[in-house]
């Protein structure tokens, strides 16, 4: 097996466990259950997997359930800190309380959106992913005209290339691309296939770098799925959809319209599901200066239980 393939083997297997964890993190998740998931003896898997995320597999599986805990703080209505607690996988709420404290430096009754990024110990992390960021809606000053489209996408099946701790670096964000790309050549679906950037994580809660993305490519319906490259499904889901024609720049304005703009005055609220950006570029022939996409946010009817 040449080096390339044990690679992306290697890539598809942890991969597979970071998924795992963010549909999984309500359960007991010991180390002995990932590393079995991952095809590894336990003894390995913990230097494995540190050298590929930068981080232990238990503070991996710790600082997943508080990113889920923000979001159910934030967005689910009238729950307790204990049953969030309990809901994200915390044997009990002062376990909770304790790592909440420890990550972010505040306990999680006084949690509020935005608080993280503001004032939170993990402040200084966040800001190095600034270059793509929400802009307060002070800052748009231009008149994009952007238009909402309320769309269901179907459910669809995407091979991805995962960056972590690089989505901000120009380069490792190119190479990576153009691996996804060369890929989909050699097996005839691209150019034409749809392109996706998407991603688990919450820039707002996560620093830079140990920040996920994946630049995936949708694959058609019976594809033989191969080891050179890691899979994962998109759901059938309902989105807020708003084209961008422009530069990064204009990417950016888009996503502050739809959450500052449309969201509070749309009857909607956001889905507990991540965003996406799908690209229409047929191809990549005249380069990316130019994006051309739809930005994508889940969403779900507003509920008047708080």
């Amino acid at each position: 097996m040449d080096d390339r393939k044990s690679l992306q083997i290697y890539e598809q297997r942890l991969n597979d466990v970071l998924d795992w964890v963010d549909t999984s993190y309500a359960q007991p998740l010991p180390l002995e259950a990932l590393a079995d998931r991952a095809c590894f003896s336990p003894y390995h898997f913990h230097r494995i997997f540190k050298e590929y995320t930068g981080e232990t597999p238990s503070n991996y599986v710790r600082r997943v359930r508080l990113q889920k805990a923000i979001t159910k703080i934030e967005h689910g209505g009238r729950r307790s800190l204990s049953g969030v607690a309990l809901e994200c996988g915390f044997a009990q709420s002062s376990d909770f309380s304790r790592a909440f404290r420890e990550e972010y430096g505040y306990p999680p009754s006084q949690h509020r959106k935005g608080r993280v990024a503001q004032d939170s110990k993990i402040r200084q992390d966040l800001r190095a992913s600034a270059g793509y960021r929400e802009l307060s809606p002070n800052e748009m000053e231009h008149d994009d005209r952007f238009e909402v489209r309320i769309e269901e996408l179907p459910e669809q099946r995407m091979a991805y290339v995962r960056l972590i701790g690089e989505a901000y670096q120009p380069e490792s964000l190119m190479a990576a691309l153009n691996r996804l790309l060369a890929w989909g050549r050699e097996r005839g679906i691209y150019p034409g296939a749809t392109l996706v950037s998407t991603s688990p994580d919450n820039p707002e809660v996560v620093p830079a770098h140990q920040y996920r993305l994946d630049l995936g490519m949708v694959v058609p319906s019976g594809f033989s799925e191969d080891e050179l490259m890691a899979y994962a499904t998109l759901d059938r889901r309902r989105y807020a959809k708003v084209h961008s024609l422009g530069d990064i720049h204009k990417v950016q304005r888009a996503w502050t319209f739809l959450y500052h703009r449309w969201l509070p005055n749309s009857g909607y609220e956001p889905a507990n599901a991540p965003n996406l950006e799908l690209f229409l570029n047929s191809d990549d022939s005249k380069g990316w200066e130019t994006l051309d996409l739809d930005c994508c946010l889940p969403i779900q009817s507003l509920s008047s239980s708080r």
